[in-house]
């Protein structure tokens, strides 16, 4: 009993041994490979694995998280033989754990002399002033080139960042003086070319101002010389008047005419009271000679008178005219909506309102008020009603469209940066989140919530 009690026991012993040999737990974030008799078999991934115990052993231990890596600072000497110290960073991430493992041995190293050699290819290649001045561009090249550099260690490089660019100090001060001679110089052409606009504009406006005064004597000159002829011609007329009238009534003419010219010569005289008689004795000798012979023609003149005043107070505007006219106006308005039916309406109904306050307002100031009106309700009213008009989309629209996004795969037009960016998917804008990419990269949509889209890289 105590030889099968002990055999026993070891058979446990070796079964658990073994079952701890093949039994693998993969974190999440890493990779592991699998050799087999020193010789790469395959990957393990995040999660429980079984391998074959004493046959199967782990190679290497793959960091699958996106990394940062410090590019060192260096001197480098630019097109124009300037010499200037660079540092940068660099973000990137093992896509390919067995690539990782055996076609590089120490993959840091390996990128950071990468990517200080091709710094220095770089800025070599630029001046002073367009390494200062073109960080994105250099920052790009340098990513497309390291990139494509260590696609085959399975590694892709996601951003490589200029930190600092610091030329020596004299370069500096150079630099500084030269902004300010720079400065100076604009502002003094912007001064000359302010003097000479200030220049041209007073000449043209004193030209205009000459031109002007010359218009206005030539008008005024015009204007003096039509009176004079249109004095002339009624001073002519008056003349013919009279001498018809001397010639059709003889002597009583010639009287009346002396005597209106007699008591015009009395009046600058004086106006006291002893005037008063004689003034009213011409007046009467001067209605007595002329009634006779204006008579016919003085009654036509009052009865056409008398005929156009009847026929101006024949028509008056009551103030239901006006509120008749804004019912049938918004009875348009239900018939063919356009809006603008209803602010004629409204102008309408302010005239009749008005005219019920001052019932003798003319027409022209009610047709002054419905304008106004009708047009001030336009400007106020308008932009309201056609918030109402328009319909917001709801929730549920948002979330059907985007579910319908959800595996579609779609190419970044703005890189994602700090986890987060925008892109553009039609006639509308989304958030996106996710690791972080470089605009131009394929990503497939995994989950929508709202209008945020939360993506991966394609495969």
């Amino acid at each position: 009993m105590s030889g099968a009690l002990i055999f026993v026991i070891l058979l446990v012993v070796v079964a658990l041994v073994l079952v701890f040999a093949g039994v693998k737990t993969v974190s999440q974030g890493s990779n592991w490979t699998i050799e087999r008799f020193g010789r790469y078999t395959r990957t393990l991934p995040p999660g429980l694995h079984l391998i074959v115990p004493f046959m199967d052993t782990i190679g290497r231990k793959i960091n699958m998280q996106e990394n940062v890596l410090d590019i060192p600072p260096q001197k480098v000497i630019t097109k124009d033989n300037a010499s200037v110290q660079v540092d940068a960073v660099a973000f990137y991430q093992v896509i390919d754990a067995a690539r990782a493992a055996y076609e590089v041995q120490n993959l840091h190293l390996a990128i950071t002399n990468l990517a200080l050699t091709n710094i220095r290819s770089v800025m070599g290649n630029m001046a002073l002033d367009e390494a200062l001045s073109k960080r994105n561009d250099i920052n790009n090249t340098l990513l497309a080139v390291i990139d494509q550099a260590t696609g085959p260690w399975g590694v892709k490089v996601l951003r490589i960042e200029v930190k600092d660019i610091a030329p020596p100090e004299d370069i500096v001060v150079a630099m500084g003086r030269q902004m300010k001679a720079e400065r100076e110089k604009r502002a003094t052409i912007l001064e000359s070319e302010g003097v000479r606009e200030s220049s041209i504009q007073r000449a043209e406006g004193e030209k205009q101002s000459a031109i002007l005064t010359a218009e206005g004597r030539r008008e005024a000159a015009f204007r003096d010389a039509e009176a004079r002829e249109r004095l002339a011609q009624a001073e002519a007329k008056a003349t013919a008047v009279v001498a018809e009238a001397i010639a059709g009534n003889g002597v009583q003419a010639t009287n009346y005419f002396l005597g209106t010219k007699y008591g015009e010569g009395l009046l600058p005289a004086g106006r006291s009271g002893r005037h008063h008689g004689l003034d009213c004795r011409h007046r009467r000798a001067r209605q007595g000679g002329a009634g006779a012979r204006r008579g016919g023609r003085g009654g036509a003149a009052a009865r056409l008178g008398s005929q156009h005043r009847l026929s101006a107070m024949s028509f008056k505007i009551i103030f239901w005219y006006w509120w008749a006219l804004a019912a049938v106006l918004l009875v348009f308005e239900m018939m063919l909506p356009g809006i603008v039916f209803l602010f004629l309406s409204i102008g309408a109904l302010a005239s009749g309102a008005v005219l019920l306050i001052v019932s003798d307002l003319s027409l022209e100031l009610q047709l002054v008020v419905f304008a106004i009106v009708s047009v001030a309700s336009a400007v106020l009213l308008r932009p309201a009603l056609k918030r109402m008009q328009q319909g917001r989309p709801t929730d549920a629209n948002l979330n059907a469209r985007g579910d319908s996004l959800v595996g579609r795969t779609i190419v970044l037009d703005t890189p994602i940066l700090g986890g987060q960016g925008r892109v553009k998917l039609g006639d509308g804008s989304w958030t996106v989140t996710g690791p972080d990419m470089v605009a131009g990269s394929r990503v497939r949509v995994a989950a929508v919530s709202g209008n945020e889209l939360r993506v991966e890289p394609a495969p």
